[in-house]
């Protein structure tokens, strides 16, 4: 690991091709929450947010954002446009303290919670079309955690389709290490999930896992 993937407390890094990795420190990776959020515009598609997830334990699955009716928020906050994007919320299923909390705030976002960070082994985030139409992507993912540090994962450029993994977490000794990936995985979200290896999930169909 080179010295310059480490992100300073209230830095900004832009994750590319030529700079793809930055390493967290232990105190970045184990205090607070990490907030994975998708500022994608609605010009750019009916684009929601989702990762697939390993535990420690062997346990493996995905959370996603899924958009439902107005009002049926399931705790969580409704959206600007009525919609309350909730579906799939937690990781693991079940959990009475998930890992992984998917939701909206301002954007679509997953959350990671750091006092759990050595349970979690790796995680990938996709971005999908919930119409399944090929989507000219557009935007960022935007991952920030204690002390303003901030790590952004363009989405221009992408080759277009209707699934995109940009980014990729993998815990190390209590850092993570947050890695931009470019290539391209076409077809759906359980073969982009295959694609990186999350091939001990059971899926109900393309998009939804069977817990």
């Amino acid at each position: 690991m080179a010295a310059d993937d480490r992100v300073g407390a209230g830095q900004r890094r832009v994750l590319t091709r030529e700079s793809p990795t930055a390493t967290l420190t232990r105190l970045q990776s184990g205090v607070g929450t990490l907030i994975v959020d998708a500022a994608i515009s609605a010009e750019v598609g009916d684009v929601t947010l989702g990762c697939a997830y390993e535990l420690t334990t062997g346990e493996t699955s995905t959370v996603q954002v899924v958009a439902t009716g107005a009002g049926s928020t399931a705790g969580q906050p409704v959206g600007t446009s009525g919609a309350a994007p909730v579906g799939r919320p937690v990781g693991p299923a079940g959990s009475r303290r998930p890992v992984l909390v998917a939701g909206h705030d301002r954007f679509e976002r997953v959350s990671v919670d750091l006092r759990q960070c050595r349970r979690l082994s790796r995680m990938v985030c996709f971005v999908h079309s919930r119409s399944r139409q090929a989507i000219t992507w557009g935007g960022s993912l935007i991952v920030s955690t204690i002390g303003g540090t901030r790590v952004e994962v363009p989405l221009d450029g992408r080759t277009p389709g209707a699934v995109a993994v940009p980014l990729s977490i993998y815990q190390v000794d209590g850092e993570l290490v947050l890695r931009c990936e470019t290539q391209g995985v076409p077809g759906t979200v359980r073969d982009s999930c295959r694609a990186f290896g999350f091939d001990r999930i059971s899926w109900l169909d393309d998009r939804t896992p069977i817990d």
